[in-house]
């Protein structure tokens, strides 16, 4: 009895443990709009050590009505903690959610340009490698 209840009981364990696993969909709405803002350029390189700060400086070129706009951050790489980022505006004030950079309104003729500078901060201890920094604009 007991070499037929092992084997049916390992059965009964495995069907319990796969059927506890949970998978899971995502679903979003996204709306896409024309973009009127332009950004000086889209990307750029910087050869950076630890324990040091670069700092670079763009222009957003507004074509259409006035934004209110903050930032928002992604690190990737060997150590995505060991980087601080933070963008100002060109008197030296931070950009956050609470305190937004405003574009003013443009036109095609003649858009409004704003400059921002994006501060890069590594930790003394950054282990070496590549990073990606990505810069998110939000308006919401």
């Amino acid at each position: 009895m007991k070499k037929i209840l092992l084997p049916a009981l390992s059965i009964l364990l495995l069907g319990v443990t796969a059927a506890s696993i949970y998978y899971f969909t995502v679903e979003g709405n996204i709306e896409v709009r024309e973009s009127q803002i332009e950004l000086s350029q889209q990307s750029f390189s910087a050869e950076i050590c630890g324990g040091a700060r670069y700092v670079k400086n763009l222009k957003i070129k507004n074509y259409g009505d006035e934004k209110s706009v903050y930032f928002d951050f992604v690190v990737e790489g060997p150590d995505p903690k060991a980087v601080d980022v933070s963008v100002h505006d060109i008197y030296g004030n931070s950009i956050s959610s609470s305190n937004r950079l405003v574009i003013p309104a443009g036109s095609e003729n003649s858009p409004a340009e704003v400059e921002i500078n994006i501060h890069i901060s590594m930790d003394d201890d950054a282990k070496p490698g590549e990073y990606t920094v990505y810069v998110v604009a939000k308006e919401t």
